[in-house]
Formats: structure tokens, C-alpha cells, sequence
């Protein structure tokens, strides 16, 4: 039973003694217990309480303390991922800006050199290319070339390589060129 349980006070005669009989065998003193609440506190039971609230209250402040930083630290990766996305968001959204941009300016240039183009064609409507048939060899068809002034200037003379037709239709074969 424990000092501090009531129905201890309402105990029988016969434990009581008992309990003096094993405190005398035990070598403790018989004096009856005492109630610690009739006492008077001492100076030293004083000091011993005050010690122990200032520690109750610094643990206390500290716990709290630490809840909070616990919570901070523990939304810090969080906040860190979202941060980063957000920075990659913005710089994707920059790069499709940029994107944007060059296609805009590329298609305006496309269309003002179509613009230019189509005005020269118009005026000399009359010029029309010339057909010049290349030499044949060995009874085949003779080719049809166009020259004029529809040609483009800026290309070169191109030189053009006949090319014997294989009876296989696998386009990866090889091909023969024929020497003149």
C-alpha cells in the first residue's frame, strides 16, 4: 500500500501492528509514520522547490522552442523543392519566350522574302525558260534541260552523273555509275 493512498489512514489495528513488528525485525525505529502536510517546511525544502519550478519552467520554454524549429527544419526540404521548381518554371517560361521571339522574327523574314520575291516575278512574265536537250548514249531517251533566265544565278554548273536503274527495288543497294 503506498504512504500517500487514503484508505491507508482507515487501516485495521491488527496491520498496523504488523507492520511495527516488521520495521523492529528490519532494525527501522517504531515511531508511528509521520503525515508530511502537518509539517513546516524548511529553508532547505524551500530552496529544493523553487530549483526544481525554474528547471520545470526552462524545460518547458525549451520544448517549445525546439517544436517549432523541429517543424521549420522538417519544412525546409519542402520548401526548398518548391523553390527550385518555381525558379525552373520561370526559366523554362523564359527560354519558350525567347523561343517565341526567334520564331516570330524568322517567320516576318520569311515572309518579307516572299514579299520580294514575288514582286520581281510578276514584271517579266514574258521571259520563259529554254529546253536543251543533253546527248544520248547507247538508245536511251534524251533528257530534257532548262535553261534561261528562270534559272536560278547564284548556282553553280552542276555536273550530271547518269545512273543505271537496277532491276531490284531495294533503294540501300548499291548503285553503278556509268564512266564516260
Amino acid at each position: 500500500m503506498s504512504w500517500h493512498d487514503p484508505a491507508r489512514s482507515l487501516e485495521p489495528e491488527s496491520e498496523t501492528a504488523l507492520r511495527n513488528e516488521l520495521r523492529g525485525l528490519l532494525g527501522m525505529p517504531k515511531t508511528p509514520e509521520t503525515t508530511y502536510f502537518e509539517t513546516e517546511p524548511t529553508p532547505e525544502l524551500i530552496h529544493l522547490a523553487d530549483e526544481l519550478r525554474r528547471e520545470a519552467r526552462r524545460r518547458n520554454v525549451t520544448a517549445r522552442k525546439k517544436s517549432s524549429w523541429m517543424l521549420l527544419a522538417a519544412a525546409l526540404p519542402f520548401a526548398l523543392a518548391l523553390g527550385g521548381m518555381g525558379v525552373w518554371g520561370v526559366g523554362q517560361k523564359h527560354k519558350a519566350d525567347q523561343l517565341a521571339l526567334t520564331v516570330a522574327h524568322e517567320e516576318a523574314e520569311l515572309q518579307r522574302m516572299a514579299a520580294a520575291l514575288q514582286q520581281p516575278q510578276a514584271a517579266p512574265a514574258a521571259a520563259k525558260p529554254l529546253a536543251v536537250q543533253a546527248p544520248s548514249g547507247k538508245g536511251r531517251p534524251a533528257q530534257t534541260l532548262l535553261v534561261g533566265k528562270g534559272a536560278p544565278r547564284n548556282k553553280a554548273k552542276e555536273l550530271v552523273i547518269p545512273v543505271e536503274r537496277s532491276k531490284e527495288s531495294n533503294p540501300n543497294a548499291t548503285q553503278s555509275v556509268k564512266s564516260n
